[in-house]
Order: structure tokens, then sequence, then C-alpha cells
């Protein structure tokens, strides 16, 4: 880098001297030290161009001396149409289908996109068959192995070890992350999705409807980079939570609307009410459904029920508490199994929440 900051100040022979330093966040700290002051004072004929996939690696101070321009990636109608080209020029067979999944999958890299389509030529035409082989999707053992937390734990392991001897944890952490992501934009309405994809998010969002969004805040909270052992434990948790109902669905915007306008009408009295025979009714047997009978239900129901379940918990609760004395019904010398010399006095309800396996422990 000092060589290259010295041969830089002679101008030569045409009127501009260009230096282009492609991925320069791999440039060492000395190297980009070297630069600095001929970047601060840069002579008329000079110009340094810096290219970096991670501008965060450059220095501040080699940041602060330059313009910094960011390169939108290309769009996949683009891609295609270069793609297009380069199988007419190579005279490959095609199909338009499987040029629109390789755009899809480079994420707007041109370069990726012409290295995936080499590889798929070795196999001959470029098709959707040939594409699956090379790039294989997982998107179907993925919604089956959500679909099963909470039902079949024996299914749920079996796609688990099936995933992990093609794909490393940290990877299926991602692609889990990705599909619940996209179930939730397809809840609140955004449905820009490939008709494959879309049908794997349809089928998560019928089964666990707007549980999706605590699903997925659970595991953003996790640390994701975890071992294989670590993500079997995940989903193990996670088969717990879901049998067990501990993903309580929240009220969306629009249903909390039409209860509250729901309790401003005029109540109706109990002679009054005709149950109808399409309504469940919320009696013991109903409260006590099982995750399996729940996914039965339609989302609305499912719901209702689960707040309902939420309620007579919070009420048992409270029940529970108000039987507990305020105070000990004997002193602390005559009690068993307590010494006198103990500094610390705990009351009867803080006794309760510290016992292991306790309502709070």
């Amino acid at each position: 880098m000092v060589k290259l900051r010295d041969d830089a100040v002679f101008a030569g022979l045409s009127k501009k001297k260009i230096i282009l330093l492609d991925e320069c966040q791999d440039i060492s700290k000395q190297g980009q030290d070297a630069l600095l002051k001929q970047l601060e004072e840069c002579p008329s004929h000079l110009i340094y161009i810096f290219c970096t996939t991670d501008a965060d690696k450059m220095k501040d101070t080699i940041r602060s001396r330059c313009m910094e321009f960011q390169i939108a990636r290309v769009y996949p109608e683009l891609i295609i149409s270069r793609l297009k080209k380069i199988c007419e020029h190579e005279k490959l067979e095609y199909d338009e289908a499987a040029l629109r999944l390789i755009a899809d999958r480079v994420n707007g890299h041109v370069r990726d996109s012409i290295n995936l389509l080499e590889e798929i030529s070795f196999l001959g035409p470029i098709s959707v068959d040939n594409f699956n082989i090379i790039c294989k999707n997982y998107d179907q053992d993925l919604c089956e192995l959500l679909c099963s937390l909470g039902s079949d734990l024996n299914l749920c392991m079996s796609l688990c070890r099936k995933l992990l001897s093609s794909l490393s944890a940290r990877d299926i952490y991602n692609r889990i992350l990705s599909m619940l992501s996209d179930t939730a934009k397809l809840i609140y309405g955004y449905d820009e999705f490939l008709p494959q994809r879309k049908k794997y998010l349809e089928k998560l969002k019928n089964i666990h409807g707007y549980s999706i969004i605590e699903f997925l805040n659970y595991l953003i909270r996790r640390d994701r980079y975890v071992d294989e052992t670590g993500f079997q434990s995940d989903l193990i948790l996670l088969h717990y939570k879901m049998s067990s109902n501990s993903f309580i669905v929240k009220q969306p915007q629009v249903e909390a609307q039409q209860m509250r306008e729901t309790q401003k009408a005029p109540q109706i009295t109990e002679s009054e009410q005709k149950p109808s025979q399409n309504s469940t009714q919320l009696d013991s047997k109903t409260i006590s459904l099982s995750h399996s009978e729940l996914l039965k239900l339609d989302i609305g129901e499912r719901s209702r029920i689960l707040r309902e379940m939420k309620k007579r918990k919070i009420v048992e609760q409270k029940e529970e508490s108000a039987r507990i004395p305020t105070e000990w019904p004997l002193l602390k010398e005559e009690r068993l199994g307590e010494s006198s010399e103990d500094d610390k006095e705990l009351s009867p309800s803080e006794f309760s929440q510290l016992l292991v396996g306790g309502r709070n422990g």
C-alpha cells in the first residue's frame, strides 16, 4: 500500500489516473492508515475507487474522505433477460420458469446467477427438474415440521433428522425464521409470494393462526446459532408450548374492535338467548380440548376458546392466592423444619412462590 501510494503521485500519459481497489474491506489497518494523508490531499489527476460488500469494515477516517455510492441489487427481470441471452448464445435449451427460479434464488447477484446457470447446464437443459437437483427446496419438510409441533413429536423428530443430514442447524434456523416471517406477512395481507411457497404458508396460517407471531418472537429471542442437540431441544420445548397452549393467541386489531362493539351493544338476558347448533359451547369439556382437537376448529373459534382458557386460568390463580393465609398460623420457633436463627422471614404467599415446581417456579 505504501508503494501504491508513492507511485500514484506521478501523473501518467493520460489526464487521469484511476486506482480501483476491489474487496477493499480486506486491506489491513496499517494499509488503510497509509492512504489517509493522500486521500485528504488527493492530487487533481488521481482518483481512488474503493469497492466493498462490507463497508462497516472500512475505517471511519477513510469513509469520511470519500463519496459513498450504494449500488442497488439487480431486479429479477433484468437477471432473467441476461440469462436468456446467455442461453441463446450458448445454444442451451431453457425453460423460463427455471430462469425465474434462478433469479429468485440469487437475491439480486448476477454473477451468482450465471454460476448457477452453468452448474445446471452440466445436467442438460435448463429445466425446473434440473434446478431442483442442484438447489434442493426444503420448504415442504420445514412446513411439515412446523405443522407437526404440538401434535406429533415423532414426525417432528424424524423430519429434524432428515434436515440435519443435509443442512446445518444454523441454516435450518434461518430457513424456519424466514418461513415464519413470510407466514406473518401473509396473515396481515401481504401475499406476493411464489405459488408453491404460498401454498406452504397458507397451510401454516390455517394450522397455527395468530400464534405464529408468538412463535416467531420466541425464536428471535433465542440464540439460533446452536448445535444439533440444541436445535432438537428447542423443538421439544416448542412442541411442549404448542401442546400446552402456552402460545396464547393475541387478538388482532379487527377482532378486538368487533369485541368492543359487542360489549357496547344491548345485553340479551339468559332466557332470551338461543344457542346455535354450529356454535361451540364453552363448557368444561370444550375447555379441556387437546391441541390436536383445537387444530380441527377454524381460527376464529380456536382463538375464542384459547382466550377463554386464559381467563379461567387467571381466575383459578387468583382463587388459589386467596386461599393462602396472610400470616403463618404458628410462631417461627414452633414451625417444624425451620431454624429460629434464620434471618429472612417469608410470608406464606412468598413461600408458595418460591416452591420448586410451584405456580411461579
